[in-house]
C-alpha cells in the first residue's frame, strides 16, 4: 500500500510541468478611447390588435381500463430472502437472512404495509 502512494507521488511529481521563465509583468497603461454619441431611433410600433379565438366545446372521454389479473402468489410475499448463503472463503456458511413481518421500502428498511 505505501508502494502504491509512492508510486502516485513520484508519477505525479514527473508529470508535472516545469518550471519556466516568465517575462516581467508590464505596468498598466490607460489609453482613452473616444466613444460614439448615443442616437436614439424612434421605430414606430405596431398597433395591438385583439381577436377573438374560437374555443373548442370540451367532451368528456371515460378511459376504458381493462381488469386486472394475477397469478396465485406465494401465501408469504417476503419472508427470509437470502442475500449470500455461504462463501468460499468463509470458514462457516454464513447466511444473511432477515425473517420479519412488514414490508420493505426502498431503502431495504422493514416499515408497518399500509391498509
Amino acid at each position: 500500500m505505501q508502494f502504491f502512494v509512492l508510486l502516485s507521488v513520484v508519477a505525479a511529481a514527473v508529470a508535472a510541468p516545469a518550471p519556466q521563465e516568465s517575462p516581467a509583468a508590464e505596468p498598466y497603461v490607460h489609453e482613452e478611447i473616444a466613444a460614439e454619441p448615443y442616437v436614439h431611433d424612434e421605430i414606430a410600433a405596431e398597433p395591438y390588435v385583439h381577436e377573438e379565438i374560437a374555443a373548442e366545446p370540451y367532451t368528456h372521454i371515460e378511459p376504458v381500463a381493462a381488469p386486472v389479473v394475477y397469478a396465485a402468489a406465494a401465501p408469504v410475499a417476503y419472508a427470509g430472502y437470502p442475500y449470500a448463503i455461504g462463501h468460499i472463503g468463509y470458514a462457516a456458511p454464513v447466511a444473511y437472512a432477515a425473517y420479519h413481518t412488514g414490508c420493505v421500502n426502498s431503502l431495504g428498511s422493514v416499515v408497518p404495509c399500509a391498509a
